[in-house]
């Protein structure tokens, strides 16, 4: 390329030195303009890194609190239900509340929410948290390992089931639907638990538990 300029350069009677200083300060240019984009480049990668760093540690700071701390993990899944219906415009205290609780022989049931859907009928909602076993086979290395906490996994989550059968939410509140929504605060919870066990979802209606993640609750 440069010797087809030179000789176009010479046949249309241009000064080679002149065009030559021109061509060199176009290409000196180039060249700083690459090295300054590339250096902004870089530390936007760098910026990019770091900020990845710091939500994997906040993460598995928030994952290390919810393994070890059952009262935070409910507190989680109490936070994330209440995200997801403001999330569908819902407001509390207006379109649902939190606080609504009943007692039934000296003992005192408080839903996680209760939905008031128009003409007078009231939705109820429970939220429920299985993570350690879930945790625990996401990480495992081993099929077998990863299989047996799954299957702990979904055992824990049929004992929410079993439990939250037992308050019959729907005896304690009026104008409610013969079932109780079990809100699980993660599509990969009850997924997993889905995989081992097929029947979980007809079993758990069976026992007036409809079972719901962020996105079919929606």
């Amino acid at each position: 390329n440069s010797l087809v300029c030179l000789t176009t350069f010479v046949a249309l009677g241009i000064p080679i030195e002149s065009r030559l200083k021109a061509y060199e300060d176009q290409v000196g240019k180039i060249e700083k303009d690459r090295t300054e984009a590339y250096g902004a480049l870089t530390g936007l990668i760098d910026q990019m890194r770091a900020g990845q760093e710091r939500v994997q540690s906040e993460a598995a700071r928030l994952v290390n609190s919810l393994r070890n701390a059952p009262k935070a993990r409910g507190r989680w899944g109490e936070q994330q239900l209440k995200n997801v219906l403001e999330s569908c415009g819902l407001s509390e205290h207006v379109d649902f509340v939190t606080e609504a609780s009943v007692t039934v022989e000296d003992v005192r049931l408080r839903p996680d929410a209760i939905i008031r859907v128009p003409g007078g009928r009231s939705l109820v909602i429970d939220a429920k948290v299985s993570l350690n076993d879930y945790q625990d086979g996401f990480n495992a290395d081993d099929d077998d390992v990863r299989q047996i906490a799954m299957t702990r996994h979904t055992a824990s989550m049929k004992n929410h089931v079993e439990g939250l059968s037992r308050k019959a939410y729907w005896e304690q509140f009026e104008s409610t639907p013969d079932f109780v929504i079990m809100f699980i605060p993660g599509e990969n919870f009850l997924a997993a638990a889905l995989e081992a066990d097929h029947d979980l979802f007809e079993a758990a209606f069976a026992q007036k538990i409809l079972l719901a993640s962020p996105t079919n609750l929606i």
